[in-house]
């Protein structure tokens, strides 16, 4: 008997199970999610499509965006192939170190349990489910915000020396704004940070040590800023004409949208929870300073929606330090009664567990392509086929027409023609019909005469575009897709001599 009591002392705690079991969720999710990656017969889309093209000319920066997103898709690219599957793959693996970065945040902050439930919050989002198949510039930019919270949390919890931190925090920051210049929610969260400790006699963030998150920020971006006073600020003015305050609505129900669209990125009774962090913030353990890295970002987006239009997406920069707050809070002692009077355990589950119903859902959607009997009217997925058919509709005309060159209809037509062209003396441009570059085909592959020279125009009409210096030949073809119930592609091949 002696020997048995001895024995239990020495098993593994249940912390030891609970963490390799919550490690193996993550894991089997993000297998899951590579493998609807790989089987998936939805096609690229047109940003993915463009960043891939960016991929193929490395910079320091491109006409709308920063150029981390580019790097990171060509690395993926070289090692795995032309395939949508590589484009996509570092999606759901970079999801999964933003989970187990928040999870080791949370851990520090609230203890073991919270760092389990702030990564199962994460991995079962639906935005970053979505984020998951998708990838787009969000994906390595919630990393690096993870990052600089972990880094702050560190100096909070003395993990980490507070200059060391807060230098860790800004290269963080530096390197989000390489993916997305959102990641100066982060920068103005740590300002506020400051500003609102500045006179506490242990503040969180100090001045000296402001100063060294904003220089050791500005060093790592400083290649991107270089580029763009190069290039005229072109991704910055991008950003500006993104934003479209010329034209201001000043509608209180864009609010209301934006916001319900955000119950659609966390899923509903997640982001219920989650706006608790604003009635918390005074006497809930860390929720002071969290709600800076969190709740300004959501406003600001609002406010941005009021004024003229807002992505649901432009606001996922504060989900990281909700989601550790969240999972501080459901992973407190669960004594405690919240205001509907159910204990804080029984609400995370619920809450969770909706979240993993909604990304199982998501992920099933992405493998088999279709929504199935949920696909609404307008299918929200109809911009993800027909690209390849349609390079193969345009093929046979470039070959009888002995052309190399095409004028795409759109920049959409363009960045997929780009992809599914790749390898073949095929070259794709847009004319720019009013000489001021819009996108990045206007301002790098716009049409350029070539005298003598056949090509083919794409149009959504059956008369051709008037471009003076072409001279038409014979009656266009027509490629006609179907991409959902009750849509089609319709594209005219008109075939011209320069």
């Amino acid at each position: 008997m002696k020997a048995n009591r001895q024995q239990t002392k020495i098993e593994p705690p249940i912390a030891f199970d609970s963490n390799r079991l919550v490690l193996l969720v993550l894991l089997g999710l993000t297998l899951l999610r590579t493998a609807a990656v790989a089987i998936s017969p939805l096609e690229l889309g047109v940003d993915e499509a463009q960043y891939w093209l960016w991929s193929q000319s490395p910079d320091f920066g491109y006409f709308t965006k920063p150029p981390l997103i580019a790097w990171i898709i060509g690395a993926a690219h070289w090692a795995f192939g032309h395939s949508a599957m590589a484009v996509r793959l570092p999606a759901c693996w970079l999801q999964f170190a933003t989970a187990l970065v928040l999870w080791q945040t949370a851990s520090w902050l609230y203890g073991p349990r919270a760092g389990r439930l702030t990564a199962l919050i994460w991995i079962s989002l639906p935005a970053v489910g979505l984020g998951s198949f998708l990838i787009s510039t969000d994906t390595p930019l919630l990393l690096a915000m993870a990052l600089a919270l972990l880094a702050l949390a560190g100096s909070v919890c003395g993990k980490i020396p507070p200059a060391r931190a807060m230098i860790y925090a800004g290269i963080a920051l530096g390197v989000g704004m390489l993916a997305k210049y959102a990641a100066l929610y982060g920068l103005f969260g740590f300002m506020l940070i400051w500003a609102s400790g500045r006179h506490h006699p242990n503040p969180i963030i100090q001045g000296r040590h402001l100063l060294l998150v904003i220089a050791a920020c500005l060093i790592t971006v400083s290649p991107n800023l270089i580029w763009n006073l190069m290039h005229d600020f072109s991704t910055m003015r991008h950003l500006g004409d993104n934003a479209n305050l010329a034209k201001q609505t000043h509608d209180i129900g864009q609010i209301l949208i934006f916001l319900i669209g955000q119950a659609g990125v966390a899923g509903p009774l997640v982001f219920f929870l989650m706006l608790g962090i604003m009635f918390a913030s005074r006497h809930e353990k860390h929720a002071g300073w969290l709600v800076w890295m969190a709740v300004p970002v959501i406003g600001l987006i609002s406010l941005q929606a009021y004024l003229s239009e807002a992505n649901a997406n432009w606001a996922m920069a504060a989900y990281p330090a909700l989601s550790v707050w969240l999972g501080g809070w459901l992973g407190s002692d669960g004594a405690q009664k919240t205001l509907l009077r159910l204990p804080r355990k029984w609400l995370g589950i619920a809450a969770v567990g909706l979240n993993f119903t909604l990304t199982t859902g998501l992920l099933l959607a992405t493998m088999a392509g279709s929504l199935g009997p949920l696909t609404p009217t307008s299918d929200p997925l109809r911009r993800l086929r027909g690209w390849q058919a349609l390079a193969q509709d345009i093929e046979p005309h470039l070959a009888a027409h002995q052309s190399s060159r095409i004028i795409a209809d759109r920049r959409a037509t363009a960045a997929l023609l780009s992809w599914h062209f790749h390898g073949q003396d095929v070259t794709i441009m847009i004319h720019d019909r009013d000489g001021v570059p819009s996108n990045h085909f206007e301002a790098n592959h716009s049409w350029q005469h070539r005298a003598g020279s056949p090509l083919l125009v794409l149009s959504g009409s059956s008369t051709p575009p008037i471009m003076p210096p072409i001279k038409w030949q014979g009656s266009p073809s027509q490629s006609k897709i179907v991409i959902s119930r009750n849509k089609s592609r319709n594209l005219y091949i008109h075939k011209g001599i320069e």
